[in-house]
């Protein structure tokens, strides 16, 4: 496993007369090929909705800061950071899986122990470290943008690694077939008002967390 020692966040840059778009991970590949690249140089890219798209292998070096990328992991949003803050959904996406990158390379203690260290970074912030010696190359950009604000980005991944684990649920065996019934009558009805792909996610996202796919497995399970 390559070695990774900051992850950065970018935004796209991509609107226009103040509208940001909801870049693709492809769209991104197209760029990034047109340059002269072997192809897309983020690692992920988070779209609007918080849906995370694959780019560049993390075991592969990736193209994103210039001199840093042997040891860094390259988040994009879609979107443009000057004219739009990060959606919600995009925010919770691209924290949590930052806490995943964290605790994959190891540097959950560093991040916790350096609190000016820049483990988890702005692509702008390249030229703190190289005001610091750690970086050679300065950069221009405002990336990830003026609107997103790197220090609440920082603090509130702090906040999860450390706050205590949530309580565990109280498993109910009438609340548990409540439960499997009750989601089995809203995807049906979902499904007669044909709604859109974006609500069925949510609502697909929400059957499948841990809590509520074990409650439903452990009632299905019982003797009736």
């Amino acid at each position: 496993m390559r070695k990774v020692e900051r992850i950065v966040w970018h935004t796209a840059a991509h609107g226009r007369d103040g509208q940001a778009f909801d870049t693709t991970a492809a769209q991104i590949d197209q760029w990034h090929r047109e340059r002269g690249w072997s192809e897309i140089g983020y690692n992920v890219v988070i779209r609007f909705n918080g849906t995370i798209e694959k780019g560049r292998d993390p075991d592969k070096i990736p193209a994103g800061v210039a001199g840093l990328n042997q040891t860094t992991y390259h988040i994009c949003f879609s979107g443009h950071g000057d004219i739009a803050p990060l959606t919600p959904q995009q925010l919770e996406s691209g924290v949590q899986h930052t806490i995943e990158m964290l605790r994959k390379y190891g540097l959950v203690e560093r991040f916790l122990s350096e609190p000016d260290g820049l483990i988890v970074m702005g692509h702008r912030e390249v030229n703190e470290l190289v005001r610091r010696g750690l970086a050679p190359t300065p950069t221009s950009k405002s990336c990830p943008g003026r609107l997103v604000d790197m220090d609440a980005v920082q603090l509130l991944i702090r906040q999860r690694l450390t706050q205590p684990p949530a309580p565990a649920y109280t498993y109910d065996a009438q609340a548990a077939g409540e439960l499997y019934h009750g989601l089995q009558q809203v995807y049906a009805a979902a499904k007669k008002l044909n709604l859109p792909e974006e609500a069925m996610r949510f609502l697909n996202q929400f059957r499948k967390q841990p809590e509520v796919d074990e409650a439903i497995q452990r009632w299905k399970a019982e003797p009736r």
